[in-house]
């Protein structure tokens, strides 16, 4: 019997289970516990910049002006929101041998110190400017830990039926994040003591105490202990996650992981070598979940998310922290709208038409920022601050999700957490670069270019762009397993015929056997194939899908 029969019959049966389905609860229980890494980084990006708006924050960290009023330089301000991001991309680097030797876990646990350490350093002594950055810089590895881990897990551990979903929820969890950040800085703002930004930065432990009690009911990734060759590990983690559900087929679900290792070994080889991601078919999977997260970011979201309040406020909004709290909540809408969205049109084309109204967006807002600022209305201003909004909801349509679902999936293989790691890393640099630049692009004072809102003309090529590498390097990857999207890739499907591949076998060369020929020679008594695949040319037939897999 071919091996990935049965799990292709078992997918086929649940794939219109949700995940809050008896049968995939467990599993989404368990992401649920790393998921929360995920409202570390969204917490982190509101909850600062509405710091960096606060009079008590500017009168301990600023620079005291003619008038008497305290203000924080673009230099500092920089230094502040992006020193982060620096520690972000040491964090996802160092995340790929971490998650290596200790599992999804053991970079959990990483990250849950680091963070707890950077909090508490920026707490000990009030004004301290070097304790603030490398405070920051030490909860940003932590970050970048997580941001490797989480998506990893989240995609290695529930069935295919409900991965989507629950990648993306990565996006849904960080706009909640981010949510209660600016919340908490909304709450906090008008104190006059050191509580205003104090309390924010405390919130960060609560939440590592939350995540570090969850991982200690949650079972390490299957996928990752069979890489290590710990087969009764993950026979415990699976049926950990598959209890009371007799659909599964246990035995078969790591048949088909393995002969998908198997098969990779035998076409690139079997050890996990970090100048693997620059050669042949890893070199395609390694610039694919590069390039989508660095497009995610060369949009320009990130300064959304780190100056949100400071943007606001500088176009004239009366309460800018109200707007960004607006924003963010418009952000949790449009991922649990996005939810709907990707099972009916797919992943590639939800990311290539948003990209486009991405872009449009963001020209009107340049456009109307070419009107000097003395002159602008406040409606013109109120319209931009309105550009921004729907901006974000459609980055969170398609692109604040999907972006981490196409990398953790496209990384398929045996390289799958360094190809994570360096994209990771890469995501975090895009982010850094945005966020340290801002400043010196948008504000009107000496040493800066004043472009003021005409930096949307800057983002909007970045959009451009993103969506000149998805139509021409991203393929379709709803409903495809990690083992099937691996071997696509193996057989260097074009990106633009992914969507029209169907179900087939392999023969013991490792050549692909159309279905019907497949079932003849299985019911003739052959039992040469051995794996599953999937191919243009072939076409499903559910009858010879039962005879394969009874």
């Amino acid at each position: 019997m071919a091996g990935a029969a049965p799990p292709q019959n078992s997918t086929t049966t649940s794939a219109n289970k949700g995940v809050f389905h008896k049968h995939n609860l467990r599993a989404t229980l368990f992401c649920l516990v790393f998921v929360f890494g995920a409202i570390l980084y969204g917490y982190d990006g509101t909850y600062f910049t509405g710091i960096l708006a606060m009079k008590k924050f500017k009168l301990d960290f600023g620079d005291r002006q003619a008038d008497g009023s305290y203000t924080i330089s673009s230099a500092y301000q920089s230094l502040f929101a992006s020193i982060v991001q620096v520690g972000e991309v040491i964090g996802s680097l160092s995340a790929g041998f971490i998650g290596d030797a200790s599992g999804r876990k053991g970079a959990m646990v990483a990250c849950i110190i680091l963070v707890t350490f950077g909090a508490v350093l920026q707490l000990i002594l009030v004004g301290s400017i070097p304790l603030l950055v490398v405070g920051r810089a030490i909860l940003g590895i932590g970050v970048g830990i997580v941001s490797n881990c989480t998506t990893l897990y989240l995609s290695e551990l529930p069935p295919a039926a409900i991965r989507g979903t629950m990648v993306s929820s990565w996006q849904l969890f960080l706009a909640i994040g981010q949510v209660i950040g600016a919340g908490v800085a909304q709450g906090t703002k008008d104190y006059g003591t050191t509580f205003s930004y104090r309390f924010p930065i405390a919130l960060n432990l609560l939440i590592c105490l939350i995540i570090g009690l969850g991982l200690l009911i949650v079972p390490e990734s299957p996928r990752w202990l069979l890489s290590k060759d710990r087969q009764e590990a993950a026979f415990a983690a699976l049926r950990r996650v598959h209890k009371g559900n007799d659909e599964i087929d246990l035995d078969a679900e790591v048949k088909v992981i393995l002969d998908a290792k198997a098969a990779e070994a035998k076409e690139s080889g079997g050890e996990s070598r970090w100048g693997d991601l620059f050669s042949g078919v890893q070199k395609r999977k390694f610039f694919g979940a590069f390039g989508i997260l660095v497009c995610q970011q060369i949009g320009g979201v990130q300064f959304i998310f780190s100056y949100g309040t400071v943007f606001f406020e500088s176009i004239g909004m009366t309460d800018a922290f109200l707007v960004t709290m607006i924003t963010d909540i418009v952000e949790v809408v449009g991922v649990l709208v996005s939810f709907l969205l990707v099972n009916r049109i797919g992943r590639r084309p939800l990311l290539l038409w948003t990209t486009v109204w991405m872009a449009v967006v963001l020209f009107i807002c340049g456009g109307l920022g070419t009107i000097p600022a003395d002159q602008r209305s406040k409606s013109v201003n109120s319209v931009i601050a309105a550009m921004i909004i729907i901006y974000v909801f459609v980055f969170n349509l398609a692109w604040g999700p999907l972006a981490w679902v196409v990398a953790t999936e496209l990384a398929a293989g045996k390289n799958r957490t360094k190809i994570m790691g360096v994209a990771t890393a890469a995501f975090w640099v895009s982010a850094w670069a945005v966020t340290f630049t801002l400043p010196y692009l948008y504000n009107d004072e000496k040493g800066s270019a004043g472009l003021g809102p005409m930096i949307g003309f800057i983002y909007g090529g970045g959009t451009v762009i993103a969506f000149i590498f998805v139509y021409y390097y991203i393929p379709e990857t709803l409903g495809r397993s990690l083992e099937e999207i691996n071997m696509m890739m193996e057989l260097k499907v074009p990106t633009r015929a992914w969507s029209q591949y169907q179900a087939g076998v392999l023969d013991e060369n490792g050549r692909p056997v159309p279905i019907e020929q497949h079932a003849a020679e299985t019911k003739a008594g052959f039992r040469g194939q051995s794996d599953f695949v999937e191919d243009s040319n072939l076409r499903v037939d559910d009858d010879a899908i039962k005879s394969d897999s009874v």
